[in-house]
């Protein structure tokens, strides 16, 4: 007859396991590269409660985004810390209203509502043109790469841990299929219209490093050495940011400059707010529209119906 411990101790093990397996899930219901912003706003805010001996509470987190923001932090930057606090609070089935932070940082947003880079320089169609066009010049396997993956970026609005996941068999006829992405966790895939002369690139790119299968955009060592490694997010916004530099574009290029660039375009070629939120596939119109609000003032009712009664009466 097996002992009492010995009867326990395989349901020990499975709820263990079961445990795991369940904090694996968890992780992998937000995006990598917010879990890594998560944990890294975890480690500060664990390493400030360690150094003044407190326990966490919505008044020592308040205290501590006070402290980050007299250290002169974005308001951007200490969101993702009460984010990342709120999150926390959550998987641990505990009380995460956290009114005092709230109203803090509602305050730090107004009082520090002009630090921070500012927004990032969008790349138009016209300017992506450009940027492609340099790249090309080049005629090396880089260069085509290169101006493939931002004109996918463009065309698709992609974000960049986007475009590295692309996979050669993600296309269908003339759409990219996009799996998964940051706002579409659970994976409804989306299917993308890809241009003409985009795809006429990829085929060019694929067709000279002899991709078949698999990720499409990969490492390329000096030489045009071909790697199995796709390209990391890292990797995609340096050549972003090489490549428009190179072309002459100046300003705060970033990963994301494509997505803003392409919804100015759409704005300027007459493209309501919401065909812009639904091609950038953003939750709510509210980001397309900051993006776009010079275009988009140009169209509105003052500049519709006041300058045409003014250009009546003269």
């Amino acid at each position: 007859m097996k002992s009492e411990i010995e009867q326990i101790n395989p349901q020990q093990t499975e709820i263990a396991r079961l445990q795991s397996e369940t904090e694996a899930l968890i992780r992998a219901s937000i995006a990598p590269n917010t879990m890594k912003a998560y944990r890294h706003a975890l480690e500060g805010i664990q390493t400030y409660l360690s150094d003044h001996n407190i326990e966490f509470s919505d008044n020592t987190l308040a205290a501590y985004i006070t402290y980050l923001h007299g250290q002169g932090r974005a308001p951007a930057s200490i969101s993702v810390v009460v984010a990342a606090a709120r999150w926390q609070l959550r998987n641990e089935n505990k009380d995460y209203d956290l009114p005092v932070t709230t109203r803090t940082l509602a305050g730090i947003r107004r009082d520090g509502r002009d630090r921070g880079r500012g927004q990032v320089t969008g790349l138009d169609w016209q300017q992506t043109e450009r940027v492609c066009a340099f790249a090309e010049s080049e005629n090396t396997i880089v260069g085509l790469r290169d101006s493939a993956m931002i004109r996918l970026m463009s065309d698709c609005l992609l974000r960049v841990s986007e475009v590295v996941a692309v996979d050669v068999s993600d296309f269908e006829k003339q759409a990219l299929i996009v799996r998964t992405s940051k706002t579409d966790q659970e994976g409804v895939a989306t299917a993308l219209y890809v241009t003409t002369e985009t795809q006429n690139i990829i085929e060019k790119y694929q067709k000279r490093a002899g991709i078949t299968s698999g990720a499409l955009f990969c490492r390329i060592r000096r030489g045009d050495h071909i790697q199995p490694q796709r390209l990391t997010v890292d990797s995609a916004r340096r050549i972003i940011k090489k490549r428009a530099e190179a072309a002459g574009v100046e300003g705060f290029i970033s990963g994301h400059s494509l997505r803003v660039g392409s919804a100015v375009a759409l704005a300027q070629a007459g493209a309501s707010v919401v065909e812009m939120q639904v091609a950038g596939r953003w939750k709510s119109a509210q980001m397309p529209a900051h993006y776009a609000k010079s275009e988009l003032a140009e169209r509105g009712a003052i500049a519709k119906y006041k300058e045409k009664q003014k250009s009546k009466g003269s």
